[in-house]
C-alpha cells in the first residue's frame, strides 16, 4: 500500500512523499525510525477517490466560547473511546450556533469521505489558526488526538479568561470616564447658560475662571455638530493610519514602552506565547516549530520582531533560554527557569509552569493597575466639577459679601 505523507525534521522543516508500507501503523513506525514526526498521512488510494466537499457559506466568526465548548466535547468523547467521525457528529449536534454548527459539518464530511482531521482543518484555515491546527496533526500523528485536544481546551480557556480580565479591568475606568463626560455635558450645556443669564442681568463682573467657563460652554453649545464631525474624522483617520504598516509598527513599538501599562502588556503577551509553547511542546511538536507557530498568536509588531530573533537564534543551534536573554523579551528569573528546564530535557514543563506563575502575577499586575486607575480617574473628576462649581459660585459669594 502507497501512503501520502507529510511530517517533520527534527530541525522543524517539513517533508513531503510517499511511502510504500502494509498498513498504516507501520508506515508510521517506518517513518519514526527515519527521525520524522508525521503530521499527516493518507492511504494514496483514498486521496485518489476523495471527492471534495463543497465548503458552500463561510458564515459567521467562531468564537473563544465555541473553540473551548468544541474542544471539551471532543477531549471528553475520545477519551471516552470514541471514533473520530461519531464524535464529530455528537459535537456537531450538541453546537447551538449555526456558524460553529456548519463549519463542523463541513468537517465530519471531509473525515468521512477519507481526510485526516488535520487536513479537513486546514480548508477551514479561516477559523483554526496554524497553532491549533499543528496541534491536532500532532496528536493524529502520535495517537494523542484527545491528550491535544486537552491542550487546546486549556490554552482557548487561558485565552477566554486573559481576556475577561482585562475586559474587567477596563470597564470601571471606562464607565468613570462616562460618567464624567456626561456630568460635564450637562452642566456646559445646561447649568452654566442660566448661571450666565443670572450674572448678565446682574450686571456684575466676573473672575476670569468664570469667563472661561462661560465662553466654553458658549464654544460647546454652538459649536458641537463641529465637535462631533470633528471627532468622527479623527476616528475614520484613526482607522486608515492603523492600517498602514509603517503607522501600525510604530504603535506596536509605543505600546510596549509607555511607562506602567507597557510593562504589563509585554508580560501578557510573553504569557500568552509560553502558554501556546507548553501546548505544543506536551504535544511533541519540535521546538523550531513551536516557536514559528506561537508567532501567530501574537498582534504586536515589535513583538514579532523579538520573536523572530529568537527563532533565528534557534534555528542556528543556540538555546532558548540564552535567545530569549538577548531579545530582552523575558525577566532574568523566567530566562533562568527555561534554561533549566531545557538543559534537563523537560522544556515543556518548565514553559508550563513559567505560563501558571506569569498568569497569576499578571491577574494581580491588571488588577493593581486598577486600583491605581480609579482614585486617578476621581481625582480628574473633581478636579473637573470643582471647577466648575468654583467658578460659579465664587461670583455669587463676592455678591453676597458686597451685599453686607
Amino acid at each position: 500500500m502507497e501512503f501520502a505523507y507529510e511530517a517533520m525534521r527534527a530541525d522543524g522543516s517539513v517533508v513531503a512523499d510517499v511511502l510504500e508500507a502494509p498498513a498504516r501503523d507501520a508506515a508510521v513506525d517506518a517513518l519514526r525510525e527515519k527521525g520524522l514526526l508525521p503530521l499527516r498521512l493518507e492511504e494514496q488510494r483514498r486521496a485518489a477517490h476523495a471527492q471534495p466537499v463543497e465548503t458552500g457559506p463561510v458564515g459567521g466568526r467562531i468564537r473563544t466560547q465555541d473553540l473551548v465548548l468544541f474542544t471539551r466535547q471532543m477531549k471528553m468523547l475520545l477519551e471516552a473511546g470514541s471514533p473520530l467521525v461519531p464524535a464529530l457528529q455528537a459535537a456537531e449536534i450538541q453546537t447551538a450556533r449555526p456558524a460553529m454548527r456548519a463549519v463542523l459539518s463541513r468537517l465530519r464530511e471531509r473525515v468521512e469521505q477519507g481526510e485526516s482531521l488535520s487536513r479537513a482543518l486546514d480548508a477551514e484555515s479561516r477559523h483554526f489558526d496554524p497553532v491549533f491546527r499543528t496541534m491536532v496533526a500532532a496528536g493524529e500523528a502520535t495517537g494523542a488526538l484527545a491528550q491535544a485536544f486537552g491542550r487546546l481546551c486549556e490554552l482557548a480557556q487561558q485565552q477566554q479568561k486573559t481576556r475577561k480580565l482585562v475586559t474587567g479591568a477596563l470597564l470601571y475606568p471606562a464607565i468613570l470616564t462616562g460618567l464624567l463626560m456626561v456630568v460635564i455635558g450637562i452642566l456646559l450645556f445646561f447649568v452654566v447658560p442660566r448661571f450666565r443669564i443670572l450674572f448678565q442681568n446682574l450686571n456684575t463682573p466676573l473672575p476670569t475662571t468664570t469667563r472661561i467657563l462661560f465662553d466654553l460652554s458658549q464654544a460647546a453649545r454652538t459649536g458641537w455638530p463641529f465637535v462631533v464631525g470633528g471627532l468622527l474624522v479623527a476616528g475614520a483617520a484613526v482607522v486608515v493610519l492603523a492600517r498602514m504598516p509603517s503607522v501600525r509598527a510604530w504603535y506596536d513599538a509605543l505600546i510596549v514602552r509607555l511607562p506602567l501599562v507597557g510593562p504589563l502588556v509585554s508580560r501578557l503577551i510573553f504569557a500568552r506565547v509560553i502558554r501556546v509553547w507548553a501546548a505544543m511542546l506536551r504535544c511533541h511538536v519540535p521546538l523550531l516549530e513551536t516557536i514559528r507557530q506561537s508567532r501567530e498568536a501574537v498582534r504586536n509588531g515589535a513583538y514579532l520582531h523579538l520573536l523572530a530573533q529568537v527563532e533565528e537564534v534557534v534555528t542556528s543551534g543556540g538555546r532558548v533560554g540564552p535567545a530569549l536573554a538577548e531579545a530582552g523579551i523575558a525577566d532574568p528569573i523566567i530566562v533562568s527557569a527555561l534554561r533549566t528546564g531545557e538543559e534537563n530535557g523537560r522544556l515543556a514543563e518548565a514553559a508550563e509552569f513559567v505560563s501558571n506563575w506569569m498568569d497569576e502575577d499578571n491577574a494581580n499586575a491588571v488588577q493593581q493597575l486598577t486600583r491605581l486607575t480609579e482614585p486617578l480617574l476621581l481625582a480628574v473628576m473633581g478636579v473637573f466639577v470643582g471647577f466648575i462649581a468654583m467658578s460659579l459660585f465664587v461670583p455669587l459669594f463676592d455678591m453676597a459679601t458686597a451685599a453686607h
